[in-house]
């Protein structure tokens, strides 16, 4: 029975871990598939809706501009210009190659912005414009022979001449950017929202704009400039983004609403990543990438390490809207499917792990409704705004995060949006708005970058034979491919190159993780996966049971582990450490002189001569390893600079004395291996199993005595008697060192870890509580603590106890495991023999940060640092378990 059991479990398990991959074939028959549905989207347009901006796909007719100059949802993209045509030119080439000649043709034809009609800057900015810029970049490159043209085109004719078009789709993007220009004559250099393309800014015009419509005209403003040679496109762009920049928080966030007057942020007053904000920062890190320009990426990093710090929930999944000013969450708190284009914008910044934790929340709400709501309240789960137009920022962000990962489960992700868009809202002739996500409930409206993004996107992450080189080129936030040739970028000043001496720019490459044995562990079987699911289906519910009945046998009632993330940006203040001096600390100095700090020019290091007053701020590193120092008061430390203090009140302080009755440990999370004896004697694993770990006892991270410990061997579990099971009372003792697997409630953490140390454990599993509402069984596992407010992991503590009790445990391990994990462990006991052994979860998940040499200890860094002995008579610093790596600490 044993063998039958153990084979169960390994089956399972196996199952659980494996990445299951999509076939070349299956791919090229899905690209196959968009091609198809763009073709029918576009040639939908075409027959039915053409000259017309767009189509209206339930009735196959064209959508004109409204009568009503209130409906601003309409007539914003509206320029009686056939905007749907000059949007998808950049896409057709691509997906639809036998088009673009004609459509080119057209264009340059046909199309005129000399209209007497009021249209949005951003959106004629990034559909007419972006579109425009591209096409030229692209007919520019084009050999002037017409065969190497068809041939290079994809085209089965076998000769064309596009590129002699080339003049005119500029001179139609610098005609439409002088158009726009009169929206930026404002005191503040922030553009109004809105201009009539024949007569300019009207009267009375609101001078209510939104961060995102203001601060994202930077990329197509500045190839123009610099295609055109004219440069004031740029500088009015480059002001707006400075202007909306400069006007941010204390706490560096920008709001969602400002006054072009008088630069004020209006109510209702929020920052966030969503609508009215969300591609401000998109264009921060795409301005850097496409201008080289540093300026913009520190601009970029800093508003980043803002959303991080201050939007971000702790588990970092969540990125919702707070009050700009006192940091408080929205009432409702909502998340929009615009943010969706954010994961996409953290692989671009390298921060993988946090673009597949926000993905994931969108995923799920994908698998929830088929589609993307317009915007959900994440706290009630519920529904706020149930349209979906066709948004392409959750697409787009599942293309950017499978050129990151190569993990298939994005492909499946693709896979599904496409079967979901075919099934809802094909029509005879295009694809139709879902204006409620949860009735089937259509309009009658296709907007443009369905097809010029959502199904570019799609088309992308389906067809590995245009994966994006290396190089300047960026999407436009509406999908246009924009690159800056080298005689067209701007060298950066000689201060700029001072300032970046020593500077080391590292995009960290995703590695998957892995278990114990090289098991490679995909997206779909992170811990975390499941829990990003219970973000929006909620406890007892299983997103995956209407796709895949056969897997629900072993997530549905499994343990999610409660996820939480390092603070990621913090400011520590340096001063010596001096026990018996009571006076306050210094106040920051805001302007420290050279005698305080200092930089060398050859190296680009800073070096602290005293630290009185100086405030630093540390920031999270994204290659998940722990905290760089990113600034020392005025001064802006980057990449690979390195902060040396070589304060000679420091003497005698290293190597930084410990406390021993602090105890921190690290890391939160292990990966706990159980196995048995086969009859051939060689070991069996039968389950993997995460648990947490007690913030008391051993630090699974640090060695030491106690015979239980990370990569320490196999050690015996067993259980205690059957009439102490939880114990709280004194054991008996245990004739050979081994694990005690005990059941939690009625009395403390500490006591049952201290009863087993007296019996001669090295420590215990605890088993969690059982999923239950009934109230005796809550009276009998715990007193005053609820049953249901605690499912999964949480970390055993034991605050106030007494230290001599502490002092007992602090070489015995405790870990806490899920109930689930504790009922398996208990049937295969009650079989043999078990024993277990203990990883790090840096070990299966890729955060390998966690210090693993040395030993950590309390040192001075805004209370809550620590230093490492060192025999240089060196200290380093960190935050909790995280080292900050560019900070040393050296003895005079």
């Amino acid at each position: 029975m044993l063998t039958s059991l153990s084979t169960w479990i390994i089956v399972c398990l196996a199952y659980l871990l494996s990445v299951e991959g999509m076939s070349v074939s299956r791919r090229l028959q899905l690209r196959e598939e968009v091609r198809k549905m763009f073709v029918h989207g576009y040639e939908g347009y075409m027959t039915h809706a053409y000259p017309a901006d767009e189509l209206r796909p339930l009735t196959c007719a064209p959508l004109h501009r409204d009568p009503d100059p209130f409906n601003s949802g309409v007539n914003d993209i509206h320029a009686n210009a056939s905007i749907t045509l000059l949007d998808v030119l950049s896409t057709l080439p691509l997906i639809h190659p036998e088009a673009f000649p004609h459509a080119v043709q057209l264009v340059a034809t046909q199309v005129s912005f000399d209209q007497d009609v009021k249209v949005q800057v951003f959106e004629m900015t990034i559909r007419a414009m972006g579109a425009l810029l591209s096409t030229y970049q692209l007919l520019d490159r084009l050999p002037d022979d017409e065969t190497l043209q068809a041939k290079q085109l994809g085209l089965t004719e076998g000769k064309v001449d596009v590129k002699k078009y080339r003049g005119r789709v500029l001179e139609l993007a610098l005609d439409l950017g002088k158009r726009l220009l009169p929206a930026f004559s404002t005191p503040t250099g922030i553009p109004y929202s809105r201009v009539n393309l024949k007569r300019g800014v009207e009267k009375g015009e609101s001078t209510d704009t939104c961060t995102a419509g203001a601060g994202s005209l930077v990329l197509e403003f500045a190839v123009l400039s610099r295609l055109t040679h004219d440069e004031r496109f740029e500088t009015v762009a480059n002001r707006a983004y400075l202007a909306i920049w400069n006007r941010r928080s204390p706490h560096n966030l920008v709001g969602n609403t400002i006054g072009v007057g008088h630069g004020h942020w209006l109510a209702p007053g929020q920052s966030g990543t969503g609508a009215g904000i969300d591609s401000f920062y998109e264009y921060g890190i795409k301005a850097a990438i496409l201008l080289g320009d540093d300026s913009y990426l520190d601009i970029f990093h800093d508003s980043y390490a803002a959303v991080q710090t201050h939007v971000r929930t702790d588990d970092g999944f969540i990125y919702r809207s707070v009050q700009l000013r006192i940091l408080q969450p929205a009432n409702p708190s909502t998340i929009d499917s615009l943010s969706a284009f954010f994961p996409g914008m953290q692989v671009l910044a390298g921060d993988i792990e946090s673009a597949i934790k926000s993905h994931l929340v969108f995923w799920n709400l994908w698998r929830n409704y088929d589609a993307l709501p317009e915007s959900w309240d994440w706290e009630n789960r519920q529904i706020q705004w149930a349209g979906w137009p066709g948004r392409p920022e959750f697409v787009e962000s599942t293309y950017y995060l499978y050129q990151a990962t190569r993990d298939p489960f994005y492909l499946r992700v693709g896979e599904r949006v496409l079967s979901d868009m075919v099934r809802r809202t094909k029509t005879a002739c295009g694809f139709a708005t879902l204006k409620n996500v949860e009735t089937d409930e259509l309009e009658d409206r296709m907007e443009s970058f369905v097809l010029s993004e959502t199904l570019k996107y799609l088309y992308l992450l389906f067809d590995d034979q245009n994966s994006t080189p290396l190089s300047n080129r960026v999407f436009s936030t509406e999908g246009h491919p924009l690159f800056l040739p080298y005689n067209l970028t701007k060298p950066s000043s000689a201060i700029r190159r001072e300032l970046h001496r020593g500077e080391n720019l590292v995009c960290p490459v995703y590695e998957p993780p892995v278990l114990g044995g090289g098991l490679v562990v995909g997206i779909e079987r992170r811990p975390d996966y499941e829990y990003a699911r219970h973000l929006v289906f909620g406890s007892g519910v299983d997103g995956r049971a209407a796709e895949d009945q056969h897997r629900t046998q072993w997530w549905e009632g499994g343990f999610c582990p409660i996820p939480s993330v390092p603070k990621f940006s913090v400011d520590i203040y340096l001063f010596p450490l001096d026990s018996s001096d009571q006076s306050p600390p210094p106040l920051e100095d805001t302007s420290p002189s050279s005698d305080k700090v200092s930089r060398d020019e050859h190296t680009g290091d800073f070096t602290i001569h005293k630290v009185d007053g100086l405030r630093l701020t540390v920031r999270w590193r994204l290659d998940n390893k722990g905290y760089d120092v990113s600034s020392i008061g005025p001064h802006r430390v980057r990449a690979g600079q390195q902060v040396i203090v070589r304060d000679p009140s420091m003497s005698g302080y290293l190597p930084i004395p410990s406390t021993p009755s602090t105890y921190s440990h690290s890391p939160a999370e292990v990966l706990m291996r159980f196995s048995t004896a086969s009859t051939s004697g060689e070991r069996q694993v039968i389950l993997h199993a995460i648990g947490a770990t007690a913030i008391f006892g051993r630090d699974f991270s640090r060695s030491g005595p106690g015979g239980w410990t990370l990569h320490g061997g196999h050690t015996k579990l067993l259980r205690p008697e059957k009439s102490n099971l939880d114990a709280c009372r004194p054991l008996k003792t245990i004739p050979t060192p081994a694990i005690l697997l005990i059941q939690r409630g009625k009395c403390t953490f500490l006591t049952k870890l201290h009863h087993a140390v007296k019996a001669g454990a090295a420590g215990v599993i605890v088993v969690g509580y059982p999923p239950s509402s009934n109230a005796d069984t809550q009276q009998v596992l715990g007193v005053g603590i609820g049953i249901d407010d605690e499912l999964g992991l949480i970390r055993p503590s034991a605050e106030n106890e007494p230290q001599h009790i502490l002092d007992t445990v602090k070489d015995a391990g405790m870990i806490y495991i899920d109930h689930l994990v504790g009922d398996a462990l208990s049937t295969v006991l009650d079989l043999g023999i078990v024993q277990v052994d203990v990883e790090l979860m840096g070990d299966a998940n890729g955060q390998n940060g966690h210090a693993k040499s040395g030993e950590i200890v309390k040192g001075q860094a805004s209370g809550s640092a620590f230093g490492r002995r060192s025999e240089e008579r060196q200290g380093r610093l960190a935050l909790g378990p995280w080292e900050i790596w560019n900070l040393k600490i050296l003895e005079p």
